[in-house]
């Protein structure tokens, strides 16, 4: 069942004080003061304690990230787009991250402060990983979180080890078959084409965040630091895509039993048509297919809507300060 909310920013509610005793209005002011200075406080105390490890993995090391109580009973585990970019741009997933739940990032093989593989990358490899990085973590079941190409690893990694994964979360991902990813290809390549056209970006991009406008519903939405600070790497993209070819893993997924979250921009530049073929495919699963208005592939540009379905998806308290380093 498909679910569609709102991405538009919550703007703040004004009020308005009567103009009334000036010792009145000093008084209030001094509160407001301390109530500020006690929430800022709070912000620091509830910032989630960070540990890094380096993870072995098959002829490659792994840099894992991990945020909140690593011996927490429940852990998120978050696979990043690429394939090639470095895992620094989902670092706003940690204001999730508390006593009850730890949250794991990791940069994929090649990319970021993660070594060169000494083998190759097939997708057999960056499921390999990933097992590597849920070991190296301890957690003996995961809650998978997949954006773009990390959903497909992801997804795949639950039909190779289903017993290992408690959940999926989906943002903008998880396509089971070659022939759904040529078809919003097609879509991303339309819309790079029209703000070519419009002089948004240029005819020939070199550097990733003149290519990012493609896929944000307001292509002039300025991007938060930790995306710029993500490091992409076009080799890797380029063996990975080679190594994978044509592929179709739909029968597998089709068997899949776990909880969904399907989430998907409206304005995704792949195309809403392939969002609802792929989440078709979950036939078996127990899908929660939500569309986020006015918003696009990245999460960065709607995160109130985004983190209110994950927060409600994974049943984290609905309110939590957003205490990110």
């Amino acid at each position: 069942m498909r679910q569609t909310v709102s991405g538009r920013r919550a703007t703040g509610r004004q009020i308005h004080v009567p103009r009334r005793d000036r010792t009145l209005k000093v008084l209030a002011l001094i509160i407001l003061a301390g109530v500020l200075v006690g929430s800022s406080a709070c912000r620091q105390a509830e910032k989630p304690v960070i540990k890094e490890l380096r993870v072995p993995a098959d002829g490659v090391t792994l840099h894992v990230r991990i945020a909140g109580n690593p011996e927490a009973a429940d852990v998120l585990l978050a696979i990043s787009m690429g394939p090639g970019l470095s895992s620094h741009y989902m670092i706003s997933l940690e204001q999730l991250a508390g006593e009850s739940l730890a949250v794991v990032t990791y940069d994929q093989r090649g990319t970021g402060r993660s070594s060169e593989p000494s083998g190759g990358y097939e997708l057999t490899e960056y499921v390999a990983d990933l097992e590597a990085v849920r070991q190296a973590v301890g957690a003996e079941r995961l809650h998978l979180l997949g954006h773009c190409w990390g959903g497909l690893v992801a997804v795949r990694y639950a039909t190779i080890h289903p017993d290992r994964v408690r959940s999926l979360v989906l943002w903008g991902g998880g396509w089971p078959s070659s022939e759904i990813v040529a078809i919003g290809q097609q879509n991303l390549g339309r819309r790079q084409a029209a703000l070519q056209q419009e002089g948004i970006i240029p005819t020939s991009p070199t550097a990733i965040d003149q290519i990012l406008p493609v896929f944000l519903s307001n292509p002039h939405f300025e991007l938060p630091d930790e995306f710029r600070r993500s490091q992409y790497n076009p080799e890797v993209e380029q063996e990975t895509k080679s190594a994978l070819g044509e592929y179709d893993v739909t029968a597998d997924v089709a068997r899949l039993k776990h909880r969904v979250l399907f989430l998907w921009g409206e304005d995704d530049p792949f195309g809403l048509e392939i969002a609802e073929a792929t989440m078709k495919t979950f036939s078996a699963a127990q899908v929660q297919f939500v569309v986020i208005e006015e918003c696009g592939h990245l999460w960065q540009e709607c995160p109130e809507a985004f983190f209110s379905q994950v927060r409600a998806f994974l049943d984290l308290p609905s309110e939590r300060t957003q205490a990110v380093p």
